[in-house]
């Protein structure tokens, strides 16, 4: 347990440290980001063509972030009838939170969106809002759901369709021009941090929370 939580502590700093540096050099206009996010435009858009603009315009409708959250509502609904009680109310704490994270950064940073991004895609575009909740919701699946799979090959059948999903999502948000790559990045980075610190919270509480009436006979 001493090692798993020391191994958390460091991804965590790690992560947070990675996060603080790349915001502060995408806040301050710096010009290695800009030729960085120049460069991986250049290589995701080379292919510019109407089937990959209706294929990630797709994507990105269905990674929204409001659906993201209706996601795990509809998850944590089912979770809690089936008696993961304290998963479910965790999962709806995880993605409230890394949501929130995401608009607090959004407006401190104040990064506008990239040139011929689409006219349905508002507000400043550091970290990006699609990415996060993608990465959220990812995440809740491999930490709760892949472990209960009856089989392993199944569990990892899951675990490469959840990855790869969120790598579309990230291509999608570059391809339509929604986002810079670094936006992207970016919320995976914060994505990661907050992981760190709600794993830390289940473990430390999760125990204890059973003797609520919320949580009664609650598996763990």
């Amino acid at each position: 347990m001493i090692d798993k939580s020391r191994s958390r502590s460091i991804k965590f700093v790690i992560s947070l440290v990675l996060f603080a540096y790349l915001t502060y050099f995408v806040s301050s206009g710096a010009v290695g980001i800009d030729l960085a996010d120049a460069a991986v435009i250049t290589l995701v858009q080379v292919s510019h063509s109407h089937f990959w603009v209706v294929f990630y315009k797709i994507i990105s409708w269905v990674a929204s972030p409001s659906r993201d959250v209706y996601w795990v509502l509809i998850a944590a609904f089912f979770g809690y009838g089936f008696k993961y009680k304290i998963q479910a109310i965790w999962s709806l704490g995880y993605m409230a939170g890394a949501m929130s994270l995401g608009l607090l950064v959004k407006h401190l940073v104040g990064r506008m969106r990239p040139i011929g991004h689409l006219a349905q895609d508002t507000g400043y575009s550091y970290p990006s809002g699609h990415v996060l909740g993608t990465f959220i919701l990812v995440s809740a699946i491999l930490i709760f759901v892949v472990p209960e799979l009856p089989t392993y090959r199944m569990g990892q059948i899951v675990e490469w369709v959840s990855v790869i999903w969120l790598l579309l999502v990230i291509f999608a948000r570059i391809y339509l021009n929604a986002h810079y790559p670094t936006d992207t990045l970016g919320a995976v980075l914060l994505g990661w941090c907050w992981t760190q610190v709600m794993a830390w919270v289940y473990v430390r509480w999760a125990r204890s929370w059973l003797k609520y009436k919320l949580f009664y006979r609650s598996y763990l």
